[in-house]
């Protein structure tokens, strides 16, 4: 009987043991589930290691727990540290080999389990989800100082495996917030960019596009030491400076570096590059170019930030881009003043032409005897070429034709001085060789040595056809005669504004009925084709040969352009044409 009983209630006490177990295991599984309903509850990574850690060391009486993220191959980043020092929080651990399946540290020989013994770390537990590692739960020893369990590190196991899901869930968003982030800055850089770049496109002036350009910077990237080199025809020139740490030699002495700096193809770090951390000896920290047509036209150099932080790869984007739309501005402010100063000088060349057209000759002497007509091409819009028809009284007539050294404004200024003084003199009682002497000493006087003036003055009798003249250094004019020879009038002396104490020598002749006298500029016989040939003076001299007696003076000038015309074809003229044709009749 003693034996029955003692069976019975060995029966009743394993019974009793089964249940309590069964209530042990359905407890697990009670606080598994609802575990695994609060963690999912949540999308955000640190509540979910914060209740990781709370439960598991609530529960078994934990010491001290770190919760750590796989962030990289090899790296992991500890999120939440509680009883370990602070210093481990946010910590970067390299962990080679991490373990796929729970280990005590005190147990088995792993490679990395020096660094976390150092905190009395025992107990290492690998986070799974889809058999991809995504963290580690380190635990110290219980508070009861009795070793972890089979049943206790499955229970733990559990948890990390029930979180896997969660965790990843909150890594994903995450990633969603950061890349939200990341564009909400890129779509505010750019309603920035946009805004800047409107005011800019509205600045045409370079001192003010350069201004707000500082503002920019100084708003955007917190940056107030900094200057701006941009290339210009006489090379590279600092057109901007802001802060103490760029003064004027310390900028001067960098323009060198400009030529090396040309090849960059966007924002430098300084100290990134070992080719130029040379540069952070003058406290540059950021180097942007300024493209312009794939080209860089510019660069602004940076110091440090005034918040000290260090540059983001945002802000490169931002400061690069800044610095393009800044230098396209700079480009059409620069094409906008030169179109209006174009449009300006052109304007004043129009008044000049008009102001040295009428200078010329608005109509010509109605002769019984003489036939008398010029003509003036100029090559620009205001020419040095000269001539003119003066009566001195009713029996004579001074003819004159010059060519001023050079072209455009200049020359016109200067031919304009030599028929003024030409006007003034004429009607004295002076001798053509001291009209001329007078004028050489005027030109010489008032002009440079590479300022001259070739000039023929010829003065004729209309009653008897006689004529005297002096050329200095003119063209020699020809003069058709009746049997078909060609004379060149070159009696004179040097031409006008090189000797000041010239002599001039007088030659003379006589004009006889059906004869001519043509005088030019050697833009008739220089005038080229697209062949760069000359037209020559044989070709001006056959026209006269065989044109010349049966054409007026007005009809052989006009023939003799259409002949250059013709000759000349595409090829734009390149000097001044200037002819006048006195025919005998």
């Amino acid at each position: 009987m003693k034996a029955s009983y003692l069976s019975s209630f060995r029966e009743r006490h394993k019974s009793e043991l089964e249940s309590k177990e069964l209530d042990k295991r359905l407890l697990e599984l009670s606080s598994l589930f609802e575990l695994s309903q609060q963690l999912n509850a949540s999308l955000d990574l640190q509540s979910i290691l914060d209740n990781m850690l709370l439960i598991s060391m609530g529960r078994m009486l934990i010491s001290r727990g770190l919760a750590i993220i796989k962030t990289a191959k090899n790296e992991f980043k500890v999120l939440k540290a509680k009883g370990v020092e602070k210093s481990w929080l946010n910590r970067t651990l390299t962990i080679y080999d991490a373990p796929e399946e729970p280990i005590l540290l005190s147990e088995e020989d792993w490679p990395g389990a020096a660094e976390f013994k150092e905190v009395q770390i025992e107990l290492l537990l690998p986070i799974m989800f889809n058999n991809k590692l995504k963290g580690l739960l380190g635990f110290g020893r219980k508070l009861t100082k009795q070793p972890f369990n089979n049943d206790e590190i499955d229970f733990l196991f559990s948890i990390c495996n029930i979180a896997g899901q969660a965790i990843e869930n909150a890594l994903i968003i995450e990633e969603l917030k950061k890349v939200n982030r990341s564009l909400d800055e890129k779509i505010q850089e750019l309603n920035t960019l946009f805004e800047i770049g409107k005011e800019l496109n509205q600045i045409f002036e370079e001192e003010q596009i350069l201004k707000q350009l500082s503002f920019s910077l100084m708003g955007q990237l917190l940056v107030n030491q900094f200057f701006v080199v941009l290339k210009k025809e006489e090379g590279w020139q600092v057109v901007f400076r802001q802060g103490s740490y760029f003064q004027e030699d310390c900028c001067q002495e960098l323009l060198q570096e400009c030529d090396q700096l040309i090849n960059i193809e966007g924002p430098l770090l300084v100290n990134e590059s070992e080719q130029f951390k040379y540069l952070l000896e003058s406290k540059i920290q950021l180097l942007v170019p300024m493209a312009k047509k794939d080209k860089i036209g510019g660069f602004i150099f940076l110091g440090t930030r005034m918040d000290g932080k260090p540059y983001e790869p945002l802000q490169l984007e931002f400061v690069s881009t800044l610095a393009n739309i800044a230098m396209i501005s700079l480009e059409n402010a620069r094409l906008i003043k030169e179109t209006i100063e174009k449009e300006r000088m052109e304007e004043e060349l129009n008044i000049a032409r008009n102001i040295q057209s009428r200078l010329l000759p608005g109509e010509f002497p109605l002769l019984q005897s003489f036939d008398i007509h010029g003509l003036n091409i100029p090559s620009k819009q205001v020419g040095g070429d000269y001539f003119d028809i003066l009566r001195l009284n009713e029996n004579e007539l001074i003819l004159t034709i010059a060519d001023v050294s050079g072209k455009g404004m200049p020359a016109s200024l200067l031919m304009s001085n030599l028929q003024a003084a030409l006007h003034t003199l004429y009607g004295e009682n002076y001798t053509l060789s001291q009209i001329t002497q007078k004028l050489n000493h005027l030109i010489y006087k008032n002009t440079s040595i590479e300022h001259f003036i070739t000039f023929f003055i010829l003065k004729l009798n209309t009653s008897s056809g006689l004529f005297e003249y002096v050329n200095a250094g003119h063209n020699p004019p020809y003069l058709l005669t009746q049997n078909g020879q060609i004379e060149e009038l070159s009696v004179g002396g040097f031409l006008l504004g090189i000797f000041p104490e010239a002599e001039y020598e007088l030659g003379k002749g006589q004009l006889q009925p059906g004869e001519l006298i043509t005088m030019y500029t050697d833009g008739v016989t220089e005038c080229m084709n697209l062949a760069e040939q000359e037209f020559g003076e044989q070709r001006l001299q056959e026209i006269l040969l065989y044109s010349g007696f049966k054409f007026s003076a007005k009809e052989l000038n006009n023939y003799i352009v259409e002949r250059l015309n013709e000759f000349a074809r595409q090829a734009p003229q390149s000097d001044d044409i200037t002819i006048l044709t006195v025919k005998r009749n």
